[in-house]
């Protein structure tokens, strides 16, 4: 309702920078002080949290183990072996457990920190009787999800820690449908310069895999150093990023990011850059208790190349200078930890589009303790 309310206050004055700004700043001054009441609301009509339990693959041990570029690349988005490629894994249900599992997120463990870029990553899970083979294709006829999908997607890796690849919805492992099978699937598999460290993830020799070059689904099958993988139940103070994004005026694409931490009391940093340069520029920050499952194109609108990744559950206007902007979220103790949010960032800015608008990637954080 408040999200609302200010998007039709903004709607009556566009077009006016002047009463653009005067009108959002006033709603900017009602939308903090129900920001933090509505994010405590928000958490506690959620449904009851599980305690986090992980399932590691084969062990917590994200600091050692061979390392190797499959499946997310050496580095180098030309590469004709590593670039692109599809990979898969099976858990069997003896590793699993005889229960359901309701996978909320997946790790792989990296061995060097480094900004991860791709075209595309994927991942997709489901259930397999069989034993996996090196015709890929026939180990992927339970395959009933793709909770990973990002095109166009940047996001940074740290040395010897699981890394979270961002689930957009849940999988349930039932033990009664045969083992767990992973399958990974790249292109372009790059990192940008200054990053330290092994580009591969860690490996373990217990754990076999089967990979292919390209997109061929006629594979190798090797019989061990597959990649650690962990899955969790539910995610604690992780931070995570998603794709999209239109270019502004300005040449240059809005990006979110975050800084600080999404840990219980501390503060968490929603930031902007790339967003119109000028003084007094205005920014809508959206925060969403889910993403879209698929991006809303916004181009009927006018807003050619751009796309909604979240629903507006609350929204922040903000007053921006030199084309950057924070919005620090502090973390009260109290809050229930596992719930998860994201975000997006839409600038004004008149001259980008017919509509005056334009958006940033998505990202999301999980509360944790």
């Amino acid at each position: 309702m408040l999200h609302a309310r200010a998007a039709k206050t903004s709607e009556s004055v566009k077009g006016d920078p002047d009463l653009w700004r005067t009108n959002l700043q006033f709603s900017n001054i009602i939308m903090r002080t129900y920001s933090s009441v509505l994010l405590l609301a928000l958490a506690a009509s959620s449904a009851s949290l599980q305690a986090q339990t992980c399932v590691f693959v084969p062990s917590d041990s994200p600091g050692t183990g061979v390392t190797s570029f499959r499946p997310l690349g050496n580095g180098n988005p030309a590469d004709p072996t590593f670039a692109d490629m599809r990979y898969q894994v099976q858990i069997p249900a003896s590793v699993m457990g005889n229960q359901p599992f309701s996978i909320k997120e997946l790790y792989v463990a990296p061995a060097g920190s480094h900004e991860r870029t791709f075209t595309e990553i994927k991942v997709r899970l489901g259930h397999n009787p069989n034993s996996m083979g090196a015709t890929m294709v026939f180990n992927t006829v339970g395959f009933t999800a793709t909770p990973v999908q990002y095109n166009q997607i940047q996001f940074g890796s740290t040395a010897d820690e699981w890394l979270p690849l961002g689930m957009a919805s849940a999988f349930t492992y039932n033990p009664a449908f045969g083992s767990l099978n992973v399958e990974f699937q790249v292109r372009d598999a790059g990192v940008l310069p200054g990053g330290t460290g092994d580009v591969g993830l860690r490996t373990d020799p217990s754990i076999p895999y089967v990979w292919a070059p390209g997109q061929s689904y006629n594979g190798t099958l090797v019989a061990g150093g597959g990649i650690k993988l962990r899955l969790c139940t539910d995610t604690y103070g992780t931070i995570e990023y998603g794709s999209g994004g239109c270019i502004g005026s300005n040449g240059q694409r809005p990006t979110l990011s975050y800084g600080g931490s999404a840990q219980i009391g501390s503060t968490l940093q929603v930031q902007l850059s790339g967003a119109p340069s000028a003084n007094g520029s205005i920014a809508i920050l959206v925060y969403s208790a889910v993403p879209r499952s698929g991006p809303l194109d916004l181009t009927p609108l006018g807003m050619t190349g751009c796309d909604a990744r979240v629903f507006a559950n609350l929204t922040l206007t903000e007053i921006i200078n030199g084309g950057s902007h924070q919005v620090p979220l502090t973390l009260p103790i109290g809050l229930p930890t596992g719930i998860r949010y994201w975000n997006q960032w839409f600038c004004i800015d008149l001259s980008a589009n017919t509509f005056g608008l334009t958006a940033s990637n998505f990202g999301g954080f999980v509360i944790g303790s």
